[in-house]
């Protein structure tokens, strides 16, 4: 199932993006810091945060065997704003907020079940998995509405996520062959490139979004 390919590159994105709203986040608890939307998140070097990057045409396999994700619940924030997971592999669901601050964890996705439950105290936490890729699911709570969270389920091992500090991504052990390469954006949708990959070498990728404005 591996190789020993490689396929790295950036997200970049050209134009103002929108500005990020300011969520005053003071119903979660008297000492939560103020939120900014997580929506449109641009890097300081011009990258896009929050993309999800994997090869769709790779062969499907079972993630089960995986080590297990985290998606945290902290200020009233999920943490990290996406995650991605292999088709059968553990997600682990949790609240860090103590000070008696309720949290419910709702999704409804279009190819896997959907769900609805409470996170009550510091630590809790609840495992989760999901068979059918790909699919990207927001996940929300309804006690705290502003808090959006996007789960991205995936058929292979190979896929990445770009974060707030970089907007570098990398994806190893690929094995050689041609791949259609798909970028997703909550907000700007798909892009879609075809990458060719040989063994014992790296390919570097750029994806672009555009501002519509």
């Amino acid at each position: 199932m591996f190789g020993s390919g490689t396929i790295r590159g950036t997200v970049k994105f050209i134009g103002s993006p929108p500005p990020r709203e300011t969520i005053p986040n003071k119903p979660c608890h008297p000492d939560a810091p103020e939120l900014k939307d997580e929506t449109v998140v641009v890097n300081a070097d011009g990258t896009l945060a929050n993309v999800f990057v994997y090869l769709a045409s790779a062969p499907a396999s079972d993630g089960a065997d995986s080590p297990a994700e985290l998606l945290d619940q902290k200020d009233c924030r999920y943490v990290p704003h996406v995650v991605g997971v292999q088709s059968g592999q553990t997600l682990r669901i949790r609240s860090s907020d103590g000070n008696g601050t309720l949290h419910n964890v709702h999704y409804a996705p279009q190819k896997n079940p959907a769900a609805n439950f409470g996170l009550t105290t510091a630590g809790a936490e609840k495992e989760v998995k999901f068979d059918q890729a790909p699919e990207f699911i927001r996940v929300k709570c309804d006690v705290h509405p502003w808090m959006t969270a996007y789960i991205g389920v995936f058929p292979s091992p190979f896929f990445a996520a770009t974060s707030e500090k970089s907007g570098s991504w990398e994806m190893g052990r690929v094995p050689a062959g041609e791949y259609k390469l798909i970028a997703w954006h909550e907000q700007y949708g798909p892009i879609e490139q075809a990458v060719t990959v040989k063994e014992n070498e790296a390919v570097d990728v750029t994806v672009t979004y555009k501002s519509p404005n």
